[in-house]
């Protein structure tokens, strides 16, 4: 073969490549921009937002307990507290022993163990068991869901 034929060869193989590189990319696209096939319900989706709209909040506020560490340490955390049903009064009601709950919980706690329970989200798990035992709610409809943490320091 001629070099002006390998050229020409090169030059067509090229060509090839770049409209077969064009097609997948056309055809990836276009399946990406359709619709998925299976779509969910309009009640599935106003069922999920009616139980959405059920859940509220609860401030208990801040709490400072002193670490189980041998030096002087402190924890000091605010929680609020994600429920559905009609729990507000009960939690007003409840409201000292919450907070005492959380304080001792907090106080078995050293500083090592607080920050790795706290960002494995296990603090919040822990606290959640906790709180649904002293409303004695654990299994029914109106019960904790879920325990938020919007700022924890330890010093």
């Amino acid at each position: 073969m001629s070099f002006k034929t390998k050229i020409l060869l090169f030059l067509v193989l090229l060509v090839l490549a770049f409209l077969g590189t064009t097609f997948v990319v056309y055809r990836i696209s276009s399946k990406a921009a359709a619709k998925p096939a299976s779509e969910l319900p309009a009640e599935t989706v106003n069922s999920y937002e009616s139980q959405k709209d059920k859940i509220s909040r609860f401030n208990l506020g801040d709490f400072m307990a002193t670490a189980r560490d041998q030096e002087l340490h402190y924890i000091k955390i605010q929680i609020e507290v994600a429920y559905v049903g009609d729990l507000e009064s009960v939690l007003e009601e409840h409201e000292a022993e919450l907070r005492d709950k959380v304080t001792n919980h907090l106080m078995k706690l050293t500083i090592q163990r607080a920050k790795e329970d706290y960002i494995d989200g296990f603090l919040h798990k822990d606290l959640e068991r906790e709180l649904n035992k002293i409303l004695g709610t654990s299994a029914s409809e109106s019960r904790i869901v879920r325990v938020v943490i919007p700022s924890f320091l330890v010093n």
